[in-house]
C-alpha cells in the first residue's frame, strides 16, 4: 500500500513539474512573439514616419546610425566572450556582435525621424513652392507611387518628394486651375521637419 502511494506520488510530482515546465514554456514563445510583432510594428510606422520627414542637410545621420550600431553590438560581443560555449572559436564571437549590430542598425534607422514626429520644438504653418512629378517617390517593395509631390520645406532649406496619385493631382474642389502655392503644416526641431498635413493654395 505505502509502495503504492509512494508511486503515485512520483508521478503526480512528475506530471506536475511537467506541467509547469510547459507554462513557463509557453510563456516565453509568447514573450518573444509579443517581441517580434511589437518589433516589427514599430519598424513599420517609423518607415511611415519617415517618408515624411525630411533632416537638415549638415546632419550627420548616416555616421549616427553606423555609430549606435557599432556600440550596440558590444555588449553582444562582450557576452558571448564571457560564455562562449565549450569548443566554439572566435567567430561566434563576431556572428554574436554581428548579430547585436544588425539588432541596433534596424532600431536607429529611422530613429531620427521618429525623434522629429515625437518631439517637435513647435508647430508651424507656411506656403511653399511645390512641384509635381511622374512617377512619385518609392513604396516599398510595392514599386513606385503614380505621382509624387515636390513640396520646399523652409525650415531645413530642401525638397521632400510626397507619394500622391494622378486623382489626386487633378483640376478639383481641392487643386484648382491657378493654384501655384502649397499650405503646410509641420513639426521641426533642430533635426528637421515632419510634414503633418498640406494642401492646394494661392500664393
Amino acid at each position: 500500500m505505502e509502495k503504492q502511494y509512494g508511486l503515485s506520488m512520483h508521478y503526480l510530482k512528475k506530471k506536475t513539474f511537467k506541467r509547469r515546465f510547459l507554462s513557463k514554456e509557453k510563456l516565453f514563445v509568447y514573450l518573444i512573439t509579443t517581441i517580434l510583432i511589437t518589433f516589427m510594428m514599430y519598424l513599420s510606422w517609423a518607415i511611415k514616419i519617415s517618408r515624411s520627414t525630411i533632416l537638415f542637410s549638415s546632419f550627420p545621420q548616416l555616421t549616427w546610425i553606423l555609430t549606435i550600431s557599432a556600440l550596440g553590438g558590444l555588449p553582444f560581443a562582450w557576452r558571448a566572450c564571457c560564455r562562449r560555449p565549450i569548443g566554439e572559436t572566435p567567430k561566434y564571437i563576431f556572428q554574436t556582435y554581428f548579430s547585436g549590430f544588425s539588432l541596433f542598425l534596424l532600431l536607429s534607422l529611422n530613429a531620427f525621424e521618429v525623434y522629429v514626429y515625437l518631439f517637435p520644438d513647435k508647430i508651424i504653418s507656411y506656403v511653399t513652392d511645390y512641384d509635381v512629378t511622374f512617377p512619385g517617390p518609392p513604396r516599398g517593395r510595392s514599386g513606385r507611387c503614380k505621382a509624387g509631390l515636390l513640396i520646399k520645406d523652409l525650415h531645413t532649406s530642401r525638397w521632400i518628394e510626397l507619394c500622391s496619385s494622378k486623382e489626386a493631382l487633378k483640376i478639383s474642389d481641392k487643386r484648382k486651375q491657378g493654384m501655384d502655392g502649397m499650405w503646410i503644416t509641420t513639426k521641426v526641431n533642430e533635426l528637421g521637419t515632419y510634414i503633418v498635413k498640406y494642401e492646394f493654395t494661392y500664393k
